[in-house]
């Protein structure tokens, strides 16, 4: 029966491990010496020759150490440091980011104070410009200054300021730029004042040709006409604009009344000379009445922006 399935008499099948043996131990074998024809399995597994490695010697895996192995403490530990320190950093920079709009805030705060106090000092002088006073008042020039400086300042200072004062910094640099408008327009009144005037006022000139030598006559008109005429050549373009278009048109006419009055003196023609002189004296005169008006205008100009500017400086402190 056996034989017919393709079994000899004396099996011979034997089956080998492909993996090596370890050489610890022997590997265990069991070979079937039964001659007689297997009628059952158990045979058939006695006749099979078996290979495997020793298990003797095994012994559990450390998974604790490899770990160790595969796990870098030390790249970790640096990894978690720079961790703490970036994140350190940030809130140190926020608080140090926060401490600094305070402190900024306070210095506008201080500097707008400090414009608000100027601007009174500039009201008055201000009031104190009168093309027709004999000098200029001396508190002018030191009241300018002061606001000068303090709306500088305040310019400064807003720009310190950061995104989350964006309302205040846009009050503060307001209110400086009307105080600077308001100090750039009452100097340049004032100056513009202390040039003119002086050549605003008619010379003396005698009319009556027996007093008078023609050399004399024409010096005096002549040294009084090249100063009005450098003076006006001078003045500077859009200050009392309309002032120096007149006294512009009035040094076109200057030439043919300086030579109606020495007509007048070398013909003997007093009442020439006197008509020639009083021409010069009314023209002055017309000058003067449109400067008057000008610089009323610009007192005005100069204290709407002093009054604009304290209260863009009250909106800020509140």
């Amino acid at each position: 029966m056996m034989e017919s399935l393709g079994f000899t008499e004396t099996p011979s099948v034997s089956y080998s491990s492909a993996r090596p043996v370890s050489p610890k131990a022997a590997p265990a074998r069991l070979v079937s010496t039964n001659g007689s024809r297997g009628s059952t399995v158990d045979e058939m597994w006695n006749t099979t020759e078996l290979q495997a490695d020793s298990m003797v010697d095994w012994k559990p895996v450390d998974m604790e150490r490899r770990l160790n192995k595969k796990v870098r403490y030390p790249l970790v530990t640096i990894w978690v440091v720079i961790i703490g320190v970036l994140a350190a950093g940030g809130v140190w920079l926020w608080q140090n980011s926060d401490r600094a709009s305070s402190t900024a805030f306070a210095a506008v705060q201080e500097a707008a104070a400090e414009l608000a106090a100027s601007l009174d000092p500039l009201v008055a002088a201000a009031a104190s410009i009168d093309p027709t006073a004999e000098a200029m008042p001396d508190t002018i020039l030191p009241s300018a200054a002061d606001t000068d400086e303090a709306s500088r300042t305040l310019f400064s200072m807003a720009a310190e300021l950061s995104t989350a004062h964006a309302t205040s910094r846009s009050l503060a640099t307001d209110a400086a730029t009307q105080a600077l408008a308001a100090t750039k327009n009452l100097t340049n009144t004032a100056a513009y004042l202390a040039a003119i005037t002086p050549v605003l006022t008619a010379p003396s000139l005698i009319t009556e040709p027996e007093l008078i030598e023609m050399g004399a006559a024409a010096a005096d008109f002549g040294g009084w006409r090249a100063r009005f005429e450098m003076v006006v050549s001078n003045l500077p373009e859009g200050i009392l604009s309309p002032v120096t278009a007149e006294l512009t048109v009035l040094g076109g006419e200057l030439e043919g009344i300086q030579g109606a009055y020495l007509d007048g003196l070398r013909e003997d023609d007093q009442a020439a000379a006197l008509e020639a002189v009083n021409t010069l004296e009314g023209r002055l005169a017309s000058a003067w009445g449109l400067l008057v008006e000008e610089v009323e205008l610009a007192r005005t100009s100069i204290q709407d922006d002093i009054n604009t500017a304290s209260e863009t400086l009250m909106s800020l402190t509140g």
